[in-house]
């Protein structure tokens, strides 16, 4: 009889290797009976706790689960650090975002290079990132706000860009950007002891964030905090990301350290997954300040061909003498347009902008410039009223593709009480009738308090048809009517058909031509 009893520790081990089996064949429900009895008969087992809230988690008892793993944490001399691993999943499932984030970074302190390490840093990267825990107003909020700080960052207003920056951080602290934001202007008004503190802050919730770790590095440098530079750069040299930007500041970064060759080295493996213009010209930038003229005045040569019209042209004639190292932060090199950048231009430099020889340069910078810096440039044109360079710059509004770049251009000429449009349709090849139907269309939108877009819109569906049917027009009316549906919507055909005076199916049928053709 004695030989048919099962010991306390083999009857355990038995019920947890039903368990493994029943969970295995998918039959959860038995194995939650087989866990649950090998805890009762070894409840000192930290593995049976452990496997039990697993199970349970499965199936959806995320309060009793998480209780369990807690106890194990606290009470248990278990080694289970997957312990804190699976409480985020659990508080993830039950949409506590903010206790997920803190669960896997203590999961990650313990487990660095663990089971679960990659996964943990996938969603952390995807909390930090998307944020779920954000209601789509506290999204705009921090939206705008980051906008308008950077705005005003570039108007040289930082109290006020401080204060923006700040706003956005208290909505959610979780979000870097803002925080980072915020430490650059404080460094910009030569506070660099709070630029270093919210930047520490940063770090103290993600150690391996590229944007502070490169900023705190920057900081440290320009105050000669040599032993600061030194432990950051063990930490910037193993870091890497898939993002080409926070790359591109990794590299400037090194630059900004005076360490060219790294910057170099980053920007060729760079170049192989990311052939950019930014990234050609930078690693042409790391070349020449190595001293390597030859290859960097291969590198300009590439970068040319790819953007003739850039102001950094001038970098290909510096290898001839290879005198200063030329600075990563990409001033502009005409003197006179990057002084109105910075808000320091007088009337010598805006008159610069009268020379045809510039043109060409300001509106690519126009083009390939943030959003302030675009506004002020063109501040400049209009304030310098210039007519060829204003006429161009009109012209760049209608030519190929619709863009953030081009409404911006729109929208300074509008300001301005000026007409975007006025001049442009004869230009394209359109017929006397055609150009009407379209500045007709164009007016009667701008009339309605349409913007960029839908103008837009208008002008590349009349283009397109056009060009490719040709078709005589006889009646102004009509076609100007149809394009006002075509961007309005169908359900606006009777309205605009008795606007114009037209029969319905009339109008109905010069619709459906333009959408066929489109």
């Amino acid at each position: 009889m004695a030989d048919k009893v099962i010991k306390f520790s083999e009857g355990s081990k038995l019920y947890f290797e039903l368990g493994n089996y029943y969970y295995y064949k998918n039959n959860l429900d038995k194995a939650l009976t087989y866990y649950e009895r090998a805890l009762a008969i070894d409840p000192a087992n930290p593995v049976n706790h452990f496997n039990l809230a697993c199970l349970l988690s499965e199936l959806g008892n995320y309060q009793k689960s998480t209780s369990i793993f807690k106890r194990i944490i606290k009470e248990m001399d278990s080694g289970l650090s997957e312990s804190w691993f699976w409480l985020a999943m659990n508080s993830g499932q039950q949409q506590h975002y903010r206790e997920a984030s803190l669960y896997l970074r203590k999961y990650l302190e313990q487990e660095p290079d663990g089971d679960y390490s990659w996964q943990a840093e996938e969603i952390l990267d995807y909390l930090r990132t998307d944020l779920p825990m954000l209601s789509p107003n506290k999204r705009e909020q921090i939206e705008e706000l980051s906008a308008q700080g950077m705005e005003l960052v570039s108007q040289g207003r930082l109290p006020e860009a401080i204060t923006c920056f700040t706003k956005a951080c208290a909505i959610e602290p979780e979000l870097t950007a803002p925080q980072n934001n915020l430490a650059l202007s404080w460094f910009q008004m030569g506070k660099i002891g709070k630029a270093i503190e919210v930047t520490r802050e940063v770090l103290e919730r993600e150690p391996l964030n590229l944007f502070a770790n490169c900023n705190l590095a920057a900081f440290s440098f320009i105050i000669n905090d040599e032993l600061a530079v030194r432990r950051q750069l063990q930490i910037l040299d193993q870091l890497w990301s898939d993002n080409p930007d926070e790359m591109l500041k990794l590299g400037t970064t090194y630059g900004l350290l005076g360490l060219d060759r790294r910057a170099m080295n980053l920007f060729q493996g760079l170049r192989e997954i990311c052939p950019s213009y930014e990234v050609l010209l930078l690693l042409g930038i790391a070349t020449y300040n190595c001293g390597y003229l030859q290859a960097a005045a291969r590198i300009f040569e590439q970068a040319n061909q790819m953007e003739p019209r850039s102001p950094y042209v001038v970098f290909r004639q510096y290898c001839a003498g290879g005198k200063d190292k030329i600075p990563y932060h990409l001033r502009i090199p005409n003197e006179a347009i990057a002084c109105i950048l910075e808000g320091k231009a007088g009337p010598e430099e805006l008159k610069t902008l009268e020379q045809p020889d510039v043109w060409l340069q300001v509106l690519w910078i126009i083009e390939h410039c943030s959003s302030p810096a675009r506004r002020k440039l063109c501040a400049a044109v209009l304030d310098l009223n210039c007519p060829g360079l204003i006429h161009k710059l009109q012209a760049r509004i209608w030519q190929g593709g619709v863009g953030s770049w081009q409404k911006d251009i729109f929208n300074s000429l509008r300001e301005r009480g000026m007409v975007p449009w006025q001049g442009q349709q004869r230009q394209k090849g359109l017929s006397s009738g055609a150009a009407a139907v379209l500045e007709g269309a164009l007016q009667d939108l701008d009339q309605m308090g349409r913007g960029y877009f839908a103008l837009a819109l208008v002008h590349e569906c009349w283009l397109s048809y056009w060009l490719k049917k040709r078709p005589p027009i006889r009646n102004v009316q009509l076609w100007t009517a149809a394009l006002l549906v075509f961007v309005q919507g169908l359900e606006n055909l009777e309205a605009v058909a008795g606007k114009f005076g037209l029969a319905p199916a009339s109008l109905a049928k010069a619709v459906k031509k333009l959408t066929v053709c489109i």
